[in-house]
C-alpha cells in the first residue's frame, strides 16, 4: 500500500506549525505499522503556492519543509523500513517566480524557448478543453501559455534542450535517493496544436517524451518505479500506463464510491469489469494504482454524506481488488473534506493526531472547517477505543498487506447474487473469493465454505449471516 503524503499538513517537526521532513520522518513506524510500502509524497520542491505544483526551483526543497539534509535522513530511515518514496514532480508547468521564466521574459537563451508564446493572434481563442477557459496569459507583458492558469506557465516541450535540462532534474532526485517518481498532468506535455492553433492532445508525442524520460531513469536505477496522472477514457490510460509501469485508475474510484453510495451492486461489476479488464487476463504489461480519493477529490467519509458504514465498504471493496492501492493521509481516521474547484483547502486539512488538535508534532491550521477537536476524528482517541473507525481501516490494510500476492492476481470471476457480490482471485498458487454485502439487510453465504470477517459483523449459527455493508473472505486451502 502506498500512503499520499501531503508533508504540510501531516507532521511539524521543528515547532512552527507546519508539516515538515523532520515530522515526517518520526512518524515513519506509524506508517510502517499502519502496514505502508511506499510514500507517494506531494510536490515539496521550491514553490510560492501551499500546493507545491508550481515549481520555482526544481533542484531545491520549499525550506518550510527542510533541507537536503532532511530529505536525505527521511529516505534512509523510510528505506530502513522496508518503505519505497516517490517524488511527485510536475514538469508540464512551473511558477511565473521561476529562474527559467524571468530570463524567458528578457529574451535569454535557451530560457525563451522552454516556453510557449502568443504567434498568431487567433491562438487567443483557444480555450482549455474541460471547462472553456482561456488558455492564454499576459504576463511581463508577453502573452505565454497557461492551460492551469497564469500561476502555470506551460514549459515548451518543442526544445530539445529542455529535454536534457529534466533529466538532469530526475537524475538529481533520484541520486538524493528517491525510488522513483509521480508525474503530474502527464498527458499534457504536449497539449496545444501550433499547427491548429487550439488545445488538442498529442497523445503519441506525449508517449515519446515519457519513453526517453523513463529509459533515462531506468539506465540510472534499474529498479525505479513511476506512475503517471492521466484522466482520460480506459483505452488513453493503456497508452500512458504501459510506459509507467503503473497508472492511476480514476474510474475505478468513481466506479467504487458511487456503487457503494447507490448500493448498487451490478453496478460494481459491470464497472470493474470495463475498468480492470486488464485483470481478467494473465496478459497485462503494467499494474494499476487503484484509489477511492486523492488530493483533487472530495474525502471519502464527506462523499459518502457522512456514512462511515458505506465508507468502510467502499475501502473493503478496494482491498479486494487486485492492483497497488494508494491511501490518501487522514483517510484511515474518518477525516472529512469537500473539494471545490477553486477552493480546495478542506479536504487538506492537518492530520488529527490529538483529540485537542494541538500537541507534539501536530501541524495546525488557524482553523479547521471539518476535522474539529472533541469530535472522535484524532488518532489519539481512535487507537484507544476497540472497533472504531481508524481500527477497521488498519485491520483491512493489515490483511492486504498479509495477502500481498492479490497485488498481481488475476479476477477469475465477479458476479451479483441478490445484492451480495463475490470476487474470486487467483494467482500466485493461491485463491480466495471476497464477499461483499451492498444491501441493509443480512445476507446467508455458503454454510460448507468458512468466511472470515474483514468489515461489519458475521454471525456464525446453522448458517453464516453476513451484516449489511459487511465483507468477508473465504480464502481457499
Amino acid at each position: 500500500m502506498y500512503y499520499e503524503l501531503y508533508l504540510r499538513s501531516f507532521a511539524d517537526g521543528n515547532g512552527d506549525g507546519i508539516g515538515d521532513l523532520k515530522g515526517a520522518t518520526k512518524k515513519l513506524d506509524y506508517l510502517a505499522e499502519l502496514g505502508v510500502d511506499g510514500i507517494w509524497l506531494l510536490p515539496i520542491t521550491s514553490s510560492p503556492a501551499y500546493h507545491g505544483y508550481t515549481v520555482t526551483d526544481y533542484y531545491n526543497i520549499n525550506p518550510t519543509y527542510g533541507d537536503i539534509k532532511d530529505l536525505k535522513t527521511f529516505l534512509d530511515e523510510a528505506h530502513k523500513r522496508k518503505i519505497k518514496i516517490l517524488l511527485d514532480i510536475p514538469l508540464n508547468h512551473t511558477s511565473p517566480n521561476h529562474i527559467w521564466f524571468q530570463r524567458a521574459l528578457a529574451g535569454e537563451k535557451p530560457y525563451v524557448d522552454w516556453y510557449l508564446w502568443l504567434r498568431n493572434e487567433k491562438w487567443l481563442n483557444a480555450r482549455r478543453p474541460w471547462d472553456g477557459q482561456p488558455v492564454w496569459s499576459k504576463l511581463g507583458g508577453k502573452w505565454v501559455y497557461t492551460l492551469f492558469g497564469p500561476g502555470s506557465p506551460d514549459l515548451n516541450y518543442e526544445s530539445h534542450s529542455l529535454w536534457e535540462e529534466i533529466k538532469r532534474v530526475l537524475a538529481f532526485w533520484l541520486a538524493i535517493g528517491f525510488d522513483g517518481f509521480r508525474f503530474d498532468a502527464a498527458k499534457h506535455i504536449f497539449d496545444f496544436s501550433m499547427e491548429k492553433g487550439y488545445c488538442e492532445y498529442q497523445h503519441d508525442r506525449n508517449i515519446s517524451f515519457w519513453k526517453e524520460m523513463i529509459d533515462y531513469c531506468k539506465k540510472i536505477n534499474p529498479h525505479s518505479i513511476f506512475i503517471g496522472e492521466v484522466w482520460d477514457s480506459k483505452e488513453i490510460v493503456d497508452m500512458y500506463s504501459s510506459v509507467f509501469g503503473m497508472g492511476f485508475n480514476f474510474s475505478l474510484s468513481y466506479v467504487i464510491k458511487e456503487s457503494v453510495s447507490e448500493l448498487s451492486p451490478w453496478r460494481l461489476v459491470e464497472g470493474v469489469k470495463n475498468t480492470m479488464s486488464n485483470y481478467f487476463d494473465e496478459n497485462r504489461n503494467y499494474d494499476f494504482g487503484i484509489f477511492l480519493t486523492n488530493h483533487d477529490m472530495s474525502r471519502l467519509v464527506t462523499y459518502m454524506n457522512g456514512n462511515k458504514e458505506k465508507a468502510l465498504l467502499a475501502l473493503s471493496t478496494l482491498v479486494s481488488l487486485p492492483g497497488v492501492p494508494f491511501l490518501y493521509y487522514g483517510e484511515e481516521l474518518g477525516m472529512e473534506g469537500e473539494y471545490r474547484e477553486f477552493y480546495n483547502e478542506e479536504q487538506l486539512e492537518p492530520f488529527q493526531w490529538f483529540e485537542a488538535g494541538y500537541g507534539p508534532l501536530q501541524a495546525e491550521w488557524k482553523a479547521c472547517g471539518k476535522n474539529l477537536p472533541y469530535k472522535g476524528i484524532s488518532l489519539e482517541y481512535q487507537q484507544n477505543v476497540d472497533n472504531s473507525y481508524y481500527q477497521r481501516v488498519k485491520k483491512l490494510f493489515e490483511f492486504r498487506k498479509q495477502n500481498s500476492w492479490i497485488e498481481n492476481a488475476m479476477i477469475l470471476e465477479m458476479q451479483n447474487s441478490d445484492g451480495l457480490v463475490s470476487i474470486e482471485l487467483v494467482g500466485n498458487g493461491k485463491s480466495a473469493m471476497f464477499i461483499h454485502n451492498y444491501t441493509m439487510g443480512e445476507k446467508i453465504v455458503d454454510k460448507n465454505k468458512d468466511p472470515i470477517l474483514l468489515n461489519g459483523y458475521l454471525k456464525h449459527g446453522e448458517e453464516f449471516l453476513l451484516g449489511p455493508l459487511s465483507s468477508a473472505v473465504i480464502i481457499h486451502k
